[in-house]
């Protein structure tokens, strides 16, 4: 989709896109960037983790989940996590507290930056931004929404904490 697309926000809510969702940004439809295999390597690896740990803390853990920023945009967020499943039906109504970015190849920390911080704007609580290239993480928060490199991605209320090298685990 090299080409500007324009819709208005019902006919992209209502479209399914070839290969991965696209955002929508204030009337026109945004390509992500496909991942590689390192990126699906994380994405998987951090999907497991985080799903083992339901039973316990009660979390709902959602794969490339579409989230509305406001009327006209909406994100899609590679990992997106709430602290229980009373999140609405189709797209969820409630921010998640916890959201994980994958940079892909093409991925650049400017064009990522604006996303970052309209999570937090939303309210999401913890956002982390993953490089599987260099093998390094941006932490970000309400209390701290400039960032920064963190070797243990955590989150508080509820507490998470798994070591960066475990995002990257063949055997995880």
């Amino acid at each position: 989709m090299s080409a500007k697309v324009l819709m208005d926000v019902e006919e992209y809510l209502r479209t399914s896109f070839d290969g991965p969702d696209c955002e929508y940004l204030d009337g026109e439809v945004v390509e992500r960037n496909m991942g590689e295999l390192p990126h699906g390597d994380v994405q998987g690896n951090l999907y497991h983790l985080l799903r083992l740990l339901r039973p316990r803390l009660g979390i709902r853990v959602v794969p490339e989940i579409r989230i509305q920023i406001h009327s006209r945009r909406y994100r899609v967020a590679d990992l997106a996590v709430w602290r229980d499943d009373n999140i609405g039906t189709g797209i969820p109504t409630v921010a998640p507290f916890l959201v994980v970015e994958i940079l892909s190849p093409e991925d650049r920390m400017m064009r990522m930056a604006p996303k970052v911080q309209e999570y937090l704007s939303l309210g999401v609580e913890w956002v982390w931004v993953i490089d599987p290239e260099l093998k390094t993480a941006l932490c970000y928060s309400q209390a701290d929404p400039r960032g920064a490199l963190c070797d243990v991605l955590r989150t508080k209320n509820p507490s998470i904490e798994i070591p960066l090298d475990q995002a990257f685990d063949l055997n995880a």
